[in-house]
């Protein structure tokens, strides 16, 4: 009879009944000697092997790795997590040049016919051109001047050192402007090559409404340094959208309670928005997650040595459960237990049966829920959770005995492992 017995020594297979039943010690009987050895040949265990347990903790460590980032994939496919890819939506305009456009989740699909006369330009001044370097000609002292905004007035002064640069005048101008937050920003354009510069005064807002004005009240400086002339008016947007006739003193646009904002860049005829799902960040999303799938179950299966068995074999399951509606998106599995990604069919899917293949994804039982879940248990378990069982890899030999004498008849039946080592 076989009788698979871990030994160092195959040739001291007597050792098995030295174990098992006291023979050699005090008080036993029958020398070891008549004990004739038939055969002894090396076993086979199943499962048996060198597994290194820093080479165990090292595959564990990836899996965590690997489902961490499969967790990460899914989530933006799940139909629970905030800012999930379903509810994204997007504008598309038929002249991106003229006006351009955003929605936030929850905006609804709509089409919009626009026509743009004129856009809100902000006004700006631009005063005279003064030599940089020469001395200015206001004489030395404090100057005030009133700045109107929209209606509203404030009193600015500034002071004029003797001797100062006409430069000098205009940057000290400048700052006070910027100073009072009146609503309009202040600079000195410097042109190198002439020399030269002047006072650039725009108002912070766009339209009719953010128009200013400039007036001395001591001296004479905004009439030398002609900070009051308008160059660019203040104006505002003109269009009409689906047929109805709008004003606005902003560039800005919104619709639909302020979930859809468009953006007029220029004058336009018969530009068509159109506001729907946001199918480009659906189709990355899934192709992030077919990814970080098939590098899960791939480590899986090139380590399974020393990951618990079985556990490719849950995130396959989680395919089949939607098999045939996934197959139908260009999701399909290979033999491996990898997905396949055909991004064609899922973006005919998306645009002929967006809810199927949703619920495929994101529903009960959907592929990105119950994987992405599966993985998120993986990820925050404990790092031994998933190892491989424990199998000691003592050499292991098969002696096959015949026993006789005061004991006769006595078998060794298989199924016993017993490791002994001297």
């Amino acid at each position: 009879m076989v009788y698979p017995v871990g030994l160092t020594s195959y040739l001291n297979a007597a050792q098995l009944l030295r174990a098992t039943f006291g023979w050699g010690t005090a008080g036993a009987a029958s020398p070891l000697s008549a004990i004739p050895v038939l055969a002894i040949t090396p076993a086979t265990l199943p499962g048996a092997g060198n597994v290194s347990p820093q080479a165990q903790t090292q595959a564990l460590t990836g899996l965590v790795d690997y489902a961490r980032q499969l967790a990460e994939a899914a989530a933006p496919l799940k139909l629970t997590s905030s800012g999930n890819v379903w509810k994204r939506m997007t504008v598309s305009t038929s002249a991106p040049s003229g006006v351009t456009g955003t929605a936030l989740p929850g905006a609804a699909p709509a089409t919009y016919t626009l026509n743009v006369t004129s856009v809100a330009v902000a006004q700006v001044n631009l005063g005279r051109s003064l030599t940089s370097s020469a001395t200015t000609g206001l004489a030395p002292g404090t100057y005030t001047f009133a700045l109107t905004v929209n209606g509203t007035t404030r009193n600015i002064s500034f002071t004029v050192s003797a001797g100062a640069t006409e430069q000098t005048v205009l940057n000290n101008m400048a700052r006070a402007i910027n100073a009072a937050g009146a609503g309009v920003t202040a600079a000195v354009a410097n042109d190198l090559t002439t020399g030269t510069s002047r006072l650039s005064i725009t108002a912070a807002a766009t339209g009719t409404a953010g128009s200013f004005s400039l007036a001395d009240v001591t001296g004479n400086a905004v009439a030398y340094t002609g900070a009051n002339t308008v160059a660019t008016p203040a104006a505002n947007a003109s269009y009409t959208l689906s047929g109805v006739p709008y004003s606005s003193a902003s560039n800005t646009v919104y619709l639909q309670g302020g979930l859809v904002q468009l953006k007029l860049l220029a004058p336009v005829t018969g530009a068509t928005v159109t506001v729907g799902y946001d199918q480009g960040a659906v189709t990355q999303a899934v192709s992030n997650f077919v990814s970080a799938y098939n590098n899960l179950v791939l480590y899986v299966q090139q380590n399974q040595n020393y990951l618990a068995p079985g556990l490719g074999t849950m995130f396959r399951e989680a395919y089949r459960n939607q098999a045939p509606f996934l197959r139908q998106a260009g999701i399909t599995m290979n033999a491996s237990g990898t997905l396949n990604l055909d991004q064609a069919a899922l973006s005919q899917a998306l645009s002929v049966n967006r809810s199927t293949v949703e619920q495929a994804l994101a529903g009960p039982g959907g592929l990105a829920v119950t994987a992405g879940n599966l993985a998120q248990t993986v990820a925050t378990s404990p790092l031994n959770a998933y190892a491989a069982p424990t199998v000691w890899a003592w050499p292991v030999y098969n002696a096959t005995v015949a026993v006789s004498g005061w004991l006769p008849n006595l078998t060794f039946w298989p199924g016993a492992l017993l490791n002994l080592w001297a």
